[in-house]
């Protein structure tokens, strides 16, 4: 076979839609193991959103608006690092122009290469990296030394070489996404992205030949995680519905002051001044209350929700700045992931085209996840709380550029570092992202349960706190005389009095220390859905940020 009919390439890419979405505890397996564990759950939502526009344009004759169309439904629906990615994947060269019915085995590489090219220019990805390139890099370069031959024998070649580089992905230390920050450990597992783009291939491959070659079992993966059985059950309806049903319970109880956006995720305040700088916040959901419901007066003025730990998608970050521009600008504030930093960015350009002013400042409190030389490449976690409350203020009282300066010197005056006892679930998952023995606890994990830097022995809370506190110290250089505002955030189930007695030791300890506290808070306003532990969040004081920090603020969850 040397082409395919718009009906053909149609149901192709149905094919791998099903293949994904059957395969989805697989691809969740192999992301829990130096992840988050989301990666199966967006790959489906995204593939359901495609299997609903390939369903819907069964009639069709162009089979480039039909992969423009699929690839903009996947990016929607999907959000996340792996939205972007793997709809730039599905896109491929698709542009305006004479309708294609039918593809031949050149436009197919052609596609595929284009593909490649725009995921690297996005991510800057290299084979070796450990994410997706390392399958679809050799896949690419077999379609184009086949490109003469058969749609068999290419995609054959093609899925052989997608597999041998998800296999190879394995030796690799991973240089993005939140496994960058195991370094050595994350050797030994295979990519989830490289995994995905393995499966499509072989789908492909399966459907031309008219054959299917027996899925993945997701027991080859690593062992059993222990203590699975332990895991505390949800009260949800459907897994894939849990973001908007939470946004219409909390419009329920708070819909005089918010409003939902119509067609995206997320809420803005019915009451923003005109002139204002609109704040705009922004990252996955189940963080509750950050990022959602962070809005109210001298916090947020929108926020952009993205799937379970999965960033918001372009066009829903647009339409909630938009919803929320009183004419100033707009200042996104978010962490410091690599699917926020592209989807936002990507966000940020389409607004600029459209004449809205749009600055960015991105968290990058964790100690744990970087060196100081490489600060930049930290994650945000408890942190987000320190830097909405400044940027709320400094956006109530100053023009855009001022209040990117002063959130800019709060960000860089955070420092935090946390640990986890016991990992959370995802919602319809019966595992948890990470198990640990009853005498282990995880030092350095992020807010979304991915792992940290080392398992230690389980410590007394007073210990806990002295080596959280001495990380810190030593990273930030606070010292005798300077002044703080300290956080200890709970991560989800960590109950308030076992905050409340880590908090005592902290008090404590920076007493000792002579160092000045102008106020501590304890809570959980960054979770991890049911994750045990805590973090410990400091905040270097001056007189400028201290008038930020102390100004009164009001939303459902948080008030000073």
């Amino acid at each position: 076979m040397n082409s395919l009919t718009y009906e053909q390439v149609r149901e192709m890419l149905l094919a791998c839609t099903e293949r994904i979405m059957r395969n989805e505890p697989y691809l969740t397996r192999a992301d829990a193991a130096i992840g988050d564990g989301d990666h199966g759950t967006g790959m489906v939502i995204g593939m359901k959103a495609a299997r609903e526009v390939l369903e819907k344009e069964a009639d069709g004759d162009d089979i480039g608006k039909l992969y423009s169309d699929t690839a903009k439904a996947m990016e929607t629906a999907m959000g996340g690092a792996s939205g972007m990615i793997f709809s730039t994947m599905f896109a491929g060269n698709a542009k305006e122009g004479a309708p294609m019915q039918e593809m031949s085995t050149e436009d197919f590489a052609a596609r595929m290469a284009e593909g490649l090219r725009a995921i690297q220019e996005l991510g800057h990805a290299q084979p070796g990296d450990k994410t997706m390139v390392d399958a679809l890099y050799p896949a690419v370069e077999a379609l184009k030394s086949h490109v003469s031959e058969s749609f068999e024998e290419m995609l054959d070649a093609a899925a052989k070489a997608a597999y041998e580089g998800m296999e190879a992905s394995k030796k690799y230390v991973a240089k993005f996404g939140r496994a960058k920050n195991l370094m050595e450990r994350a050797i030994g597992h295979q990519d989830a992205g490289a995994s995905s783009t393995w499966l499509i291939f072989q789908e492909m491959a399966d459907f031309i030949r008219g054959e299917k070659t027996p899925d993945p079992d997701p027991e080859s993966i690593g062992e059993a995680k222990r203590g699975a059985e332990l895991v505390s059950k949800k009260i949800i309806n459907d897994p894939l519905e849990v973001v908007k049903e939470c946004g219409e319970g909390f419009l329920a109880a708070y819909g005089d002051e918010y409003m939902a956006v119509p067609g995206v995720q997320g809420f803005v305040r019915r009451n923003i001044p005109d002139g204002k700088v609109a704040l705009i916040l922004g990252g996955g959901s189940g963080h509750e209350p950050m990022f959602g419901f962070f809005l109210g007066e001298n916090l947020g003025d929108g926020a952009a929700n993205g799937n379970i730990f999965a960033s918001p998608d372009p066009v829903t970050i647009a339409s909630i700045a938009r919803a929320a521009h009183r004419g100033a600008g707009v200042l996104f504030v978010y962490g410091n992931y690599a699917g926020d930093v592209m989807n936002f960015d990507k966000a940020a350009e389409m607004l600029e085209a459209e004449g809205i002013k749009v600055r960015t400042v991105r968290n990058w409190d964790d100690v744990a996840s970087a060196p100081m030389e490489r600060r930049s490449d930290r994650r945000g976690i408890a942190g987000d709380v320190f830097i909405v409350k400044i940027a709320g203020g400094a956006c109530a009282k100053l023009p855009l550029e001022e209040a990117v300066r002063v959130t800019e010197k709060a960000r860089d005056s955070i420092y935090s570092v946390g640990v986890g006892i016991q990992g959370a679930t995802l919602p319809g998952k019966k595992e948890p992202i990470f198990t640990l023995s009853p005498d282990e606890m995880e030092y350095g994990l992020g807010i979304h349960g991915e792992p940290g830097i080392k398992r230690v022995k389980m410590q007394t809370a007073d210990e806990i706190v002295t080596e959280l506190l001495d990380a810190l110290l030593a990273d930030s250089g606070i010292r005798a005389g300077d002044e703080v505002a300290t956080y200890v955030n709970g991560l989800g189930s960590t109950t308030l009095m076992e905050l409340m007695i880590m908090n005592r030791k902290l008090k404590m300890l920076l007493d000792e220390k002579g160092i000045k506290i102008h106020n501590m808070e304890v809570g959980s306003h960054v979770i991890s859905q049911e994750m045990a532990g805590a973090s410990i969040s400091l905040m270097k004081l001056d007189e400028e940020l201290k008038e930020y920090y102390d100004m009164p603020c009001r939303s459902p969850f948080y008030t000073r």
